[in-house]
């Protein structure tokens, strides 16, 4: 009887299909563990290089980090400094991947412009890479802005100045009655975290 089911289980390894077969579940679990170590690597890489300290490896010899510390987003009273992807990248998981991979060719920049690591560099470049900053945020209706600042628009903190709370409710309510005179929020509040060029 032992014999027999020997033979069966030969025959059946025998046939191509039965080989196959195995491969159904060994496959399934290769992917997972590919799927799953690429995931996670993949986190790991977006999120090292958007510290603070991995943008200053570009920037090391500009004055954009002692802008932003000099700024209410830098030197508050909350005790709270605000970080490089904080501003520059969007909170929603879809527009950040996005964003990091457009600024990824920043690098080739950082290696090939002449100079780039310069303070006059970037004294010479702040209006043009400015202005990039500001078309980018105002075609995400300021996500970076909204997802701290809450409650501009409802639940105002009564320490928000009256003209302030006055000029954000009109504002809300072009959002619903005159979308084309809507301003976000880098229309209003340039230069908060760097200063704006005039020139």
């Amino acid at each position: 009887m032992v014999d027999n089911k020997k033979s069966a289980w030969a025959k059946l390894w025998q046939q191509p299909k039965a080989k196959w077969m195995l491969g159904i579940p060994v496959g399934a679990f290769l992917a997972v563990a590919v799927g799953a170590i690429g995931f996670f690597g993949g986190q790991t890489v977006l999120h090292a290089t958007s510290s603070d300290a991995f943008c200053m490896s570009c920037h090391s010899n500009h004055s954009l980090k002692d802008e932003v510390m000099a700024s209410a987003h830098g030197n508050n009273k909350a005790g709270i400094t605000v970080q490089c992807q904080q501003c520059h990248l969007p909170p929603d998981p879809v527009r950040y991947l996005v964003k990091k991979i457009i600024v990824s060719k920043d690098l080739y920049g950082y290696l090939t412009i002449d100079g780039f690591n310069t303070q006059e560099w970037l004294d010479e470049n702040r209006k043009e890479q400015a202005d990039l900053a500001l078309d980018y945020l105002r075609s995400i209706d300021s996500d970076t802005c909204q997802s701290c600042h809450t409650n501009v628009y409802e639940n105002q903190p009564e320490s928000m100045k009256k003209m302030a709370k006055k000029m954000h409710a009109m504002n809300f309510k072009k959002l619903q009655t005159k979308p084309e005179k809507y301003k976000t929020c880098v229309d209003c509040h340039k230069g908060v975290a760097h200063p704006y060029p005039k020139k």
